[in-house]
């Protein structure tokens, strides 16, 4: 596989993941800011530090499923591209 196919199966990965963050950080957004501010009416300080831990958690999370499932779908066609040759 030359640099070039690498690289844009690399941008693939780099947009679903970064589509799918999109998707789920922002309705988790709006929910964690009601939570901290009507709910546990916590400060500024605590929300910033509860919304940063939960959106840490939910990266390495989501980073890693689609990291695994990439990799399986790259495999995949690793080995098709093979039995071809």
């Amino acid at each position: 596989m030359n640099y070039q196919e690498k690289f844009k199966l690399a941008l693939r990965e780099a947009l679903s993941d970064t589509g799918l963050a999109f998707v789920v950080n922002v309705p988790l957004n709006f929910l964690l800011v009601h939570l901290c501010i009507t709910v546990w009416q916590v400060g500024t300080f605590w929300t910033s530090v509860i919304m940063t831990s939960i959106f840490t958690v939910f990266a390495i999370t989501r980073k890693t499923y689609v990291r695994l499932f990439f990799d399986e779908r790259n495999r995949k066609k690793e080995e098709k591209r093979s039995q071809k040759i």
